[in-house]
């Protein structure tokens, strides 16, 4: 039996080189749509394409023709309808870490650092006052391009400074705390509104601006929700809700360690 399965490798190897690249391509191509119209599209050329096969099968001429037309045309105009989804989807696709993490795995983890530690403080505080805040920790990918500048103030990482931001009588409370290169950089900063159609809908604006802008960047947002106190984490696409303090610490940990295993409660189309 061995003896067999090996000679049957031996024989047909490219072919299964073939298959496990076609594979792996198909899955990060999946992967990358998750969460925007692309997931839409994919499902219809899937659909189209099984439909094709029928016809071609059965012999259905007339209905073969008519998709020959729309598979050879159909893509051109998909290219110009759908191309700000191309470009999210382009956007995530440089964020796919995975594949990357699993063929060069990391031996050393960082502790956490000051800075996130004064943001996690900050923000365990303020769900415990029932206090609203959005804290936006930028990674490789800078996020200016996607929000409304705030006010400037590239200030030490301080838990205290953080929460006075967030207090009613400060005018910058309104918006989302910006977080980079290890400073407090802004506040004030309003951000992208979600357009996907998949978030609940008992999840407010500060939390549909929190998914809104890391569908566009590789940005992590931290939201402390002003109505239950919870805590969440966005990031990718895909947010982390209602979260105890231990579960907002691994969440956190996560992302900063890219890992596909990061908690969702957006729902996704049926076939992915």
């Amino acid at each position: 039996m061995v003896d067999s399965v090996l000679a049957f490798v031996i024989e047909y190897w490219p072919k299964i080189i073939e298959i496990i690249a076609v594979a792996t391509i198909f899955y990060y191509l999946l992967l990358t749509a998750r969460g925007t119209k692309g997931t839409v599209v994919i499902g219809i050329i899937i659909a189209l394409g099984a439909v094709y096969f029928v016809c071609s099968y059965f012999q259905m001429i007339t209905l073969k023709i008519i998709l020959d037309q729309v598979l050879f045309y159909g893509p051109l105009a998909l290219l110009v309808i759908l191309a700000p989804e191309i470009r999210k989807m382009l956007e995530r696709a440089s964020k796919t870490y995975a594949l990357v993490e699993w063929l060069f795995p990391r031996d050393d983890v960082q502790e956490q650092s000051p800075l996130l530690e004064a943001v996690t403080d900050a923000a365990f505080e303020l769900s415990e006052r029932r206090v609203g805040a959005l804290f936006v920790i930028e990674r490789n990918e800078p996020v200016a391009e996607h929000l409304v500048p705030g006010t400037e103030l590239q200030a030490l990482p301080s838990a205290r400074f953080l929460q006075s931001l967030f207090e009613k009588h400060n005018l910058l409370h309104d918006g989302a705390v910006l977080i980079r290169q290890d400073r407090i950089w802004s506040a004030g900063n309003f951000l992208p509104i979600s357009e996907s159609k998949f978030i609940p809908e008992e999840l407010g604006t500060r939390h549909r601006a929190a998914i809104g802008l890391s569908e566009r960047c590789d940005a992590v947002v931290l939201i402390a929700s002003e109505e239950t106190g919870m805590l969440s984490v966005a990031f990718n696409g895909r947010l982390a809700f209602g979260l105890e303090h231990e579960q907002f610490v691994e969440q956190l940990k996560a992302v900063a360690e890219p890992n596909e295993n990061f908690a969702s409660i957006v729902p996704r189309p049926a076939f992915i």
